[in-house]
């Protein structure tokens, strides 16, 4: 059986709420060679560029907007 590393995860979980959602401040911007040069997927998150093994946790904020007032 192939393991898939915890970066590879991830990767597969932003991909995925990227392509669900419109995040403004998360972009996807490809693969290229982190310091040690070991090709890794890249992320902008807000003006930062990070390598996806540098991402430790995901999570999203809720809009207050899309919080239900009913009584």
């Amino acid at each position: 059986m192939m393991k898939v590393s915890q970066s590879e995860l991830t990767h597969h979980r932003l991909q995925a709420m990227l392509r669900e959602h419109s995040f403004p401040d998360l972009e996807y911007l490809g693969v290229r060679s982190d310091s040690l040069g070991i090709p890794q997927h890249w992320y902008r998150i807000g003006n930062a560029e990070v390598p996806v093994d540098a991402i430790t946790e995901l999570e999203c904020e809720e809009d207050d907007e899309n919080k239900s007032d009913t009584v």
